[in-house]
């Protein structure tokens, strides 16, 4: 299982504006301290070829973060380290250079640590060009505190006691060498750095400002890199919750929390942009069944929330499970400045790994950008801006054969059965059990929550394909405003005609909803699309429009015929990709990747009008659905028709290669409604059989295998007619008959 676990940080210039602490300068550069001598403790370069040779084994697992350095585990105290200086004004300060040779970068974890008011902490590099601090208590938890990363192989620690200030106490824990970047990885793997990926402020995102700003990058165990998002909760107070991957897990008291790295436009910047982060955080929830994790900000937090200056923004959620029509991912691939990414199509339910089943969403190819591993624990947005799940893993990547992802269901993490406080996401966002099936997000700075909202989404009853031109529509109103919605007006209507009304009434309290079922009606055969407006809320105005609308498209074959796909998968099932095209090459249906390690029968069912009809499996790998070692069975496909067989390809046949073909076709009326019809005599037949038409038919028969494979063609000769079919062995084929008008019917042919 592949997850997208932090692999790597982008090791480029760091001279951009970068916060983490309170901010301020040392006072040993103030006192202009920098010449005088204090002690350095020198770490020699760990046996990187070792850990190379570790990683090589550990990196396919994806299981654990994605090690890029190597921690000296130490105990360097203000008693027995460093070098203490009295400044004139009897103020100390205590300083400390930590020296890795070699190393790329070196961050540091802390414990034991108390700071009494007055007193200051900061880390820099020797030309200040990277400067952290100050930090304060504020910025502790449980006396613990972790550093952003310090480019370089030497990082110093100054701490500054005020004249008369007692000592306070910090010992430093760990002291990380970093020994590998993102290059080397990417060389490796794809041989590229994600350039397909778009920042998260070219054109494609000006709509996702907000979201944006709540998503943000975490840095996990001191050497690990995950995404996540800050998330609201129904008092929309602000409370720093971070949503994030359960499989990014280790003690968030040491976390870091990087806001808003991100380039200014479109193009990536020549040197790292600035960025703000926070430290610290206390475990809330965490669940592997659908992978997520909650935490709280502990560290550097202002009136109990992220610093306005960091232009929080607290994203909104939607528990219902309703399938979104659309998603947008927000994140940082391969510690990468922040980048996003888009699924035009509506997301499936799907099982991942050993998690139980339909308990993540499935993004089957995404239609700009990517994730990549780095990305894990980064929000899916619905169409409605509503976080929906968090990264689990998955095969997406620049350069991949397969763009599929799977995120963590925030419907399957809000209340399991069984769960409590400590595993589940009810407790905290949504503490007073209003029940909320979904809440928009909070904007500090946005003004005045809004008043009246109704909004439409999922919209059932109305997709795929039909068998006949019946259709039961429905869809769900929602109530995102403040007052409660007692009344509002739906217009709907089919094929652009917003032509009909459904006055709603009864009584939606914020953020509940209800299910409204729409009219029967009966269509013609063909696409179809049904439209769904909603206005006059309450007899008033609507204050925001964007959740006005909501539409869905489908298709209706009249007289079809439920045709049904049994495709077994091999181990490989992201290689595995299919079409289904009807005699004019059009694509009707089509299926995969799908997800590896898990061989098995998928089933699919098709409605489809008399015809005959192609199906093309492909493999990506170039060995069809042969499993190879390690794979309990090769692959194999049945399409059948009530339970005949129509067409398929056996195990012993599974090595097909990149592609291969299967023709086949269905007995029944076609698309377009038939004037007229055929009866075939004796049937089954031996040598001849008869057909009779019940009037005169201009136009042509066809005579095909059960492959789909044409054996005869000719003109109609006359209302009635006779076959001779003794040249043919014994065996079912089907008989088309077609006027010049278009109307074609299909019939069974047995012969014995």
């Amino acid at each position: 299982m592949k997850t997208k676990l932090l692999l790597s940080f982008i090791l480029i210039s760091y001279l951009g504006f970068t916060q983490q602490g309170a901010g301020g300068t040392p006072k040993g550069l103030k006192n202009n301290l920098l010449q005088q001598e204090f002690q350095t403790i020198t770490f020699m370069q760990p046996n990187v070829a070792a850990l190379k040779a570790e990683d090589a084994i550990n990196d396919p697992r994806g299981d654990a973060p994605w090690r890029f350095g190597f921690n000296n585990l130490v105990a360097l105290s203000l008693d027995n380290s460093g070098t203490w200086t009295t400044l004139p004004n009897g103020g100390k300060i205590w300083r400390l250079a930590v020296h890795c040779k070699n190393a790329k970068t070196i961050n540091l974890t802390f414990g034991g640590v108390e700071i009494p008011t007055g007193n200051e902490l900061y880390v820099y590099n020797p030309d200040k060009s990277f400067i952290l601090g100050k930090f304060t208590s504020e910025h502790l938890y449980e006396g613990q505190l972790g550093t952003e990363l310090v480019p370089g192989e030497t990082t110093i620690i100054e701490y500054y006691v005020p004249v008369n200030n007692s000592m306070g106490s910090l010992t430093i824990n760990t002291v990380t060498h970093g020994y590998r970047s993102a290059g080397e990885f990417h060389e490796k793997a794809f041989g590229t750095s994600g350039a397909c990926n778009f920042n998260v402020n070219c054109s494609q995102g000006a709509a996702w400002v907000n979201e944006r700003n709540s998503a943000l990058m975490l840095v996990s165990g001191s050497n690990g890199f995950c995404s996540g998002a800050l998330i609201n909760n129904v008092l929309n107070d602000g409370k720093p919750y971070v949503l994030t991957a359960d499989h990014c897990y280790s003690n968030p008291a040491t976390w870091i929390f990087r806001f808003n790295w991100q380039a200014t436009g479109c193009t990536n910047p020549a040197s790292s942009p600035s960025f703000q982060s926070l430290s610290g955080a206390v475990l809330r929830s965490r669940a592997t069944a659908s992978d997520f994790c909650l935490v709280e900000i502990t560290g550097g937090l202002v009136n109990n929330t992220v610093p306005a200056s960091y232009t929080p923004y607290f994203a909104g959620w939607d528990n219902t499970g309703n399938i979104p029509s659309s998603a947008v991912c927000i994140h940082h691939p391969d510690g990468d400045i922040k980048k996003i990414s888009f699924e035009n199509d509506p997301l499936v339910s799907t099982t991942f790994g050993s998690c139980p089943a339909n308990s993540h969403w499935g993004i089957l190819g995404w239609d700009s950008g990517v994730t990549e591993p780095g990305s894990s624990g980064s929000p899916l947005f619905d169409q409605n801006h509503r976080i929906v799940g968090q990264l689990h893993g998955g095969a997406s990547a620049c350069g991949g054969a397969s763009l599929s992802d799977e995120y963590g269901k925030v419907s399957v993490s809000w209340n399991p059965a069984g769960s409590n406080s400590t595993n589940q996401l009810q407790f905290w966002l949504d503490p007073n059990t209003n029940g909320a099936g979904f809440i928009n997000g909070y904007d500090p700075a946005g003004g005045v929550p809004v008043q009246i909202d109704p909004g439409l989404s999922n919209i059932q009853g109305a997709s795929g394909t039909f068998c006949s031109g019946d259709v039961s529509p429905s869809f769900t109103l929602t109530n995102a405003g403040a007052i409660a919605l007692s009344s509002a007006t739906i217009t709907y209507g089919y094929d652009g005609n917003l032509n009909q009304t459904y006055n709603w009434s009864g009584l939606l309290a914020q953020w509940q909803s209800a299910v409204i079922n729409l009219p029967a009606t009966t269509l013609a055969g063909g696409t179809h699309t049904l439209s769904v407006a909603v206005s006059n809320p309450n007899a008033g105005v609507d204050e925001n429009l964007l959740n006005n609308n909501a539409s869905s498209s489908f298709n209706v074959v009249v007289n079809g015929q439920t045709v049904a796909l049994d495709l077994t998968l091999d181990c490989y099932g992201s290689e595995t990709t299919w079409e289904l095209q009807d005699a004019q090459g059009a694509v009707l249906f089509s299926g995969g990747p799908y997800q590896d390690n898990t061989p098995g029968l998928t089933s699919s069912s098709w409605c489809l009008g008399g015809g005959c009809y192609v199906y093309v499996i492909n493999d990506a790998y170039g060995d069809g659905l042969f499993s190879g070692a390690g794979c309990p069975s090769d692959g194999s496909v049945l399409i059948s028709q009530n339970g005949d067989s129509l067409t398929g390809l056996a195990t012993a046949n599974a090595n097909f290669g990149t592609q291969t073909i299967l023709n086949f076709c269905v007995s029944g009326v076609g698309i377009e409604e038939l004037s007229f019809d055929a009866v075939l005599y004796p049937n089954p037949a031996r040598e001849n059989i008869m057909v009779s038409l019940p009037f005169e038919v201009s136009g042509g028969y066809d005579l095909y295998d059960l492959s789909g494979k044409l054996l005869l063609s000719k003109n109609i000769p006359g209302q009635q007619f006779k076959i001779n079919l003794s040249s043919y062995v014994n065996g079912a084929y089907f008989l088309r008959v077609r006027s010049d008008r278009g109307n074609q019917i299909i019939k069974k042919i047995i012969i014995e």
